[in-house]
């Protein structure tokens, strides 16, 4: 999973998809958020779609309600699509 987060992470700008908030130089899990969910949706876990950077507050509020944020939502739904679900 390593390996996975440090190619999204060297293919994406290092700020919040939600709030633009710089995340710094270095990567930490708590930055990438799985959009649908890797322990449903194995077949995902490991697409860089599903991979949405966010700050640490933002991730801990998607954790609590899934919905909190239009970005992660429409992400959800085009996920959706590609995987048919």
């Amino acid at each position: 999973m390593k390996m996975f987060f440090m190619d999204c992470w060297k293919a994406k700008p290092h700020r919040s998809e939600i709030s633009g908030v710089y995340l710094g130089s270095e990567p930490m899990s708590t930055y990438f958020h799985h959009i649908l969910p890797k322990s449903k949706y194995p077949e995902a876990c490991f697409d860089e779609e599903n991979i949405i950077l966010l700050t640490l507050d933002e991730h801990t509020n998607v954790e609590a309600d899934i919905y909190k944020y239009e970005e992660v939502n429409k992400r959800r739904e085009q996920l959706k699509i590609k995987y048919n679900l």
